[in-house]
């Protein structure tokens, strides 16, 4: 009997952790890139604070609402990480969670204490879905994809009478 599958089953805490960790890393990246365009087109002073302190998601200031949309254009970011890091649909609420979770406690760590504001829950609340379904629903689409097993094969849709015919043709490269 094989004991081969298509997916290594086995807890692997080393990869975990890597993919934890590049992922994290990619969010910090992407998040960075995306808040220096916004300072840069608001005239505001770069700061990591803009990044990681939860004072600055504000209803009150341009600055505060364009940083909210920032950390959304983020989430979309975060989604295609997601299938490229983890690549398996039924882990990206899990990986979403856990970065957010890291998040809040690097957040919680630079600004002295667990956020306050309500917009800054409401702004981690929809990252958090955005990536956890967005990431999903990459992934599935990513895991449909269709398997060719031998050769290539290309697949000729017709309609007949209101009825949907396939017709899966092997397609052969030495015949003209």
């Amino acid at each position: 009997m094989s004991t081969a599958s298509f997916r290594n089953s086995t807890f692997d805490p080393l990869l975990l952790s890597a993919q934890i960790v590049s992922l994290q890393c990619t969010y910090y990246l992407s998040a960075s890139s995306v808040i220096f365009a916004i300072e840069l087109l608001t005239g505001s002073p770069i700061t990591l604070s803009h990044v990681l302190s939860y004072k600055e998601i504000r209803t009150d200031t341009v600055l505060g609402w364009a940083l909210f949309i920032a950390f959304l254009i983020n989430a979309g970011i975060g989604c295609y990480a997601q299938l490229f890091i983890v690549q398996r649909a039924k882990l990206c609420l899990d990986f979403s969670c856990t970065l957010h979770l890291l998040h809040l406690l690097i957040t919680s760590f630079y600004s002295g204490g667990i956020p306050k504001t309500l917009f800054w829950w409401f702004s981690f609340l929809c990252t958090l879905c955005i990536m956890a379904i967005g990431g999903e629903y990459l992934c599935m689409q990513k895991e449909m994809e269709p398997i060719s097993l031998a050769g290539s094969i290309k697949r000729h849709d017709s309609t007949v009478d209101g009825v949907e015919l396939q017709r899966l043709t092997e397609v052969n490269d030495d015949i003209p």
